[in-house]
């Protein structure tokens, strides 16, 4: 019964999603159309490299000039991953807790449905939803980037793709194990919310203070945005860290939402 479930969610949420995709690839788009006159700006390398490094590393512009190095610091070391934390949260709370304040979630379990095969249909219509985006973000950051001939290394771009996405996934399936363990959409977006800004302070904050580098392990902005992969050796554990820990936090959820009284 889940694979109906799963088709009849992201059936309910593609014209909305699809909005979504269409404003990042616009972002992307606009994003590669400023490359060529920062490209040919000695004056931006000479900003760049007078800002404090902490500085650099906390935005992500410790590279301007190279495409990869513009890829992270414009879009994939902020704006990105918090345009999809944005819509993940807002699926997560809507999948259950969302249809249960609005009294659907009643008449979908009173059809032959356990409580286990809705969950697990709506946490797999929440991932293929962000698949979908990623997947745009991919294609249109390839995409521009050749437009304004940048070279731009497409497996370096699909693994900050998968990182951000992931973020995205981790911080959505909070908001989604909360709302089903509780019923409560309000309780669900706060705690995804909290728990994204406190994240992101630790990582950010980081960098300058000694006390919170110890802390940077549990921040999930850390396994996404901590190291550009556009610089160095890239590594995918961070992504599957995120990717993992979504599933994990979906489970811890699960039990509640199975035993306790829906209103």
């Amino acid at each position: 019964m889940w694979p109906e479930l799963l088709r009849e969610q992201v059936r309910r949420d593609l014209r909305g999603t699809l909005w979504w995709a269409f404003g990042l690839a616009l972002y992307a788009a606009v994003t590669w159309a400023f490359y060529p006159t920062i490209r040919s700006s000695p004056d931006i390398a000479g900003f760049v490299d007078r800002l404090p490094a902490a500085l650099r590393a906390a935005f992500g512009v410790e590279d301007f000039i190279s495409p990869g190095g513009y890829a992270w610091a414009r879009m994939f070391s902020l704006l990105l991953p918090l345009t999809l934390i944005i819509y993940a949260v807002r699926a997560g709370t809507r999948a259950v807790a969302g249809d249960e304040q609005d009294g659907r979630l009643e008449l979908l379990l009173a059809q032959p449905v356990t409580r286990t095969e809705l969950l697990l249909g709506r946490t797999l219509a929440l991932g293929a939803n962000l698949a979908l985006l990623g997947l745009t973000v991919f294609l249109s950051t390839a995409i521009g980037a050749r437009l304004v001939d940048a070279d731009l290394p497409l497996g370096r771009l699909a693994l900050a793709t998968l990182a951000v996405t992931g973020l995205a996934w981790t911080l959505g399936a909070l908001a989604l194990a909360v709302g089903s363990a509780t019923g409560r959409p309000g309780l669900a977006s706060g705690v995804a919310a909290g728990v994204t800004l406190a994240s992101y302070l630790d990582h950010s904050l980081s960098p300058q203070v000694e006390a919170l580098r110890a802390l940077r392990g549990v921040s999930p902005f850390w396994y996404a945005i901590g190291e550009s992969p556009f610089r160095g050796t890239p590594h995918p554990t961070g992504a599957l860290v995120l990717l993992a820990a979504g599933a994990v936090l979906v489970l811890l959820g699960a039990p509640r939402f199975v035993r306790r009284d829906l209103r």
